[in-house]
């Protein structure tokens, strides 16, 4: 009796560790996850790689009036997501996407995500084409916005 409950514990061990979400992941699984969470339709495909000015990788992908941005580490994994919006007419609608691209990296569900969204006063009323930005870290996530005339962008990386 203890050898098959000894096995079983093992077992289950393996199989449980397996069903987890990883908290590092790659463009792939991160399409994946916004896809099927959100009934989004993003390709892996049309995401174009850059660089940025310390040759750190990063993935764009332009919709509209916003470009979704991915962060990735020196792995090519996840690390940080951003929205670009240069047309803040429908600002709810921009956060609430701004809001499923964060939720899937810190793994949260989408009300948990909105709740810190709120605290850290990322919302409409508080979000302005004008020169200002801030930086607030919740947990192991900071959260930025950055705006000037022309546009908005929306942080959310590991630290």
């Amino acid at each position: 009796m203890r050898k098959l409950l000894a096995l079983f514990t093992v077992f289950i061990i393996i199989f449980f560790n397996g069903c987890s979400k990883e908290e590092k992941f790659g463009v792939e699984q991160f399409v994946d996850r916004i896809n099927k969470t959100y009934k989004a339709e993003y390709k892996t495909s049309d995401f174009l790689l850059g660089k940025n000015q310390q040759e750190e990788n990063f993935l764009f992908y332009e919709e509209d009036n916003t470009m979704v941005i991915l962060i990735l580490n020196n792995e090519n994994q996840v690390v940080g997501t951003s929205l670009l919006i240069t047309d803040n007419n429908i600002m709810e609608e921009y956060i609430n996407k701004f809001c499923r691209m964060a939720s899937i990296l810190t793994n949260l569900d989408y009300q948990k995500q909105i709740e810190i969204l709120e605290q850290c006063e990322i919302n409409e009323s508080n979000i302005k084409n004008t020169d200002s930005n801030f930086t607030i870290t919740v947990g192991k996530y900071k959260y930025s916005v950055v705006s000037n005339n022309y546009s908005i962008t929306l942080f959310c990386e590991r630290v």
